[in-house]
């Protein structure tokens, strides 16, 4: 079979919420319980978001934070395009838009992927994966940007543009203990098997200055959280989305039109 590299680039849609359907209003029902059930439906309409190739649906918020876009991700193999699975993202919207004022730019990516604020991003997939294949194209994905980051961190230098000695031991550091906390993410997978369709993985980025950068919960494990201390990982990952090459152009540009 074919291995499907679930993070290479492609494309994503925004979607909006799915019409008012009337037609179950009773011809025969009162006014009043007419206006009832057509608010009932309208709220109930009014929390999902469905990702309109792949019909899944995403609630408009998880954990009070409020869905940004979705979009779906799409791998070519021969000459069809598998949709692999949907992936939405969530922010903090109040702590968002804090972050906005304080913005030097208008730059929706770097607010997503810099800001300090709580998002989440969440998979849904739409087929079955082999839980190997899903974590080795993570895994493609994420060590090249743990090693960037630590790149930065190490050549940074002081307000005298002297190299920092300590700055570099530090960054050795930080990037060790990511690619040991990366592993961590395959116990989130449920260690061999498939990913079955329908299967959710959300990846949730707390705040700076605590002890855990990220958790992950997933279907997969029963709903088991997992926490990571590393927030060189936890950017790293968000940058597979939101950063300057994210594995979808359009996934991105639907992240940012909700920023």
């Amino acid at each position: 079979h074919a291995r499907i590299n679930m993070f290479a680039k492609t494309s994503s849609f925004v979607t909006p919420i799915t019409n008012i359907e009337r037609r179950h209003a009773s011809k025969t029902a009162s006014p009043r319980s007419h206006r009832h059930r057509h608010r009932i439906l309208t709220e109930s309409l009014a929390s999902i978001v469905i990702e309109p190739q792949t019909k899944i649906q995403f609630p408009e918020t998880s954990n009070a934070l409020k869905l940004l876009g979705v979009g779906v991700r799409e791998k070519k193999i021969a000459i069809l395009n598998v949709k692999v699975y949907a992936v939405g993202m969530y922010a903090d919207e109040t702590k968002m838009n804090s972050n906005k004022k304080d913005a030097i730019n208008d730059d929706e990516g770097l607010l997503l992927l810099n800001g300090n604020f709580e998002k989440e991003i969440v998979i849904k997939l739409n087929m079955s994966v082999n839980e190997k294949d899903f974590f080795k194209a993570l895994e493609e994905a994420l060590v090249p940007r743990i090693s960037r980051i630590a790149t930065d961190m190490a050549t940074r230098e002081d307000d005298e543009g002297n190299f920092m000695t300590t700055t570099a031991e530090y960054s050795e550091e930080c990037e060790e203990r990511a690619l040991e906390e990366m592993e961590m993410i395959r116990d989130g997978l449920g260690k061999g098997g498939k990913l079955e369709k329908g299967a959710q993985i959300s990846f949730t980025f707390l705040e700076t200055g605590g002890e855990v950068a990220m958790v992950m919960k997933s279907s997969l494990s029963f709903g088991t959280e997992i926490a990571f201390k590393s927030y060189e990982l936890a950017k790293a990952l968000l940058d597979v989305y939101v950063g300057d090459d994210p594995i979808s152009v359009e996934a991105k540009k639907a992240f940012e039109a909700g920023c």
